[in-house]
């Protein structure tokens, strides 16, 4: 059997995700670590973001379809509700974080704590006080 690649920066949530996923059903996999628009993921990735992957002749883009084929193509327990409801609401809450808890909480209220620039360094609370409501 061919090799699983996720490629894309270890530090991504979203790489983070696929490696879990990975983790959660037992599926061997390599990690190449490259950034976002480097000519491993531009081949793949249609804008050049991470993750992508590779196993064998198959590649794909963005996380959700990375934990879609690792789920419905090895052995291992489900990651995902196989029941209308249950994979319905699990869908709902992917979409959720990825829609709205990702792009607030994490690119704006704690990258403003983790990567201020403010010229003192200190955590940017104009920009965190936005995010709140």
């Amino acid at each position: 059997m061919p090799e699983l690649q996720i490629i894309g920066g270890p530090q991504s949530n979203y790489v983070r995700v696929a490696r879990i996923a990975c983790a959660e059903k037992g599926v061997p996999y390599t990690l190449v670590p490259v950034m976002p628009h480097t000519p491993e993921v531009d081949a793949i990735h249609p804008f050049g973001k991470i993750p992508v992957m590779r196993h064998g002749d198959v590649t794909l883009s963005e996380s959700r379809a990375i934990c879609f084929y690792i789920d419905h193509a090895f052995d291992g327990p489900p990651l995902a509700p196989r029941h209308p409801v249950g994979g319905a609401r699990t869908e709902e809450w992917i979409s959720l974080v990825n829609t709205t808890i990702d792009p607030l909480l994490v690119r704006q209220c704690l990258a403003a704590y983790f990567f201020p620039r403010t010229q003192d360094g200190r955590p940017n609370k104009g920009v965190i006080d936005a995010a709140l409501p």
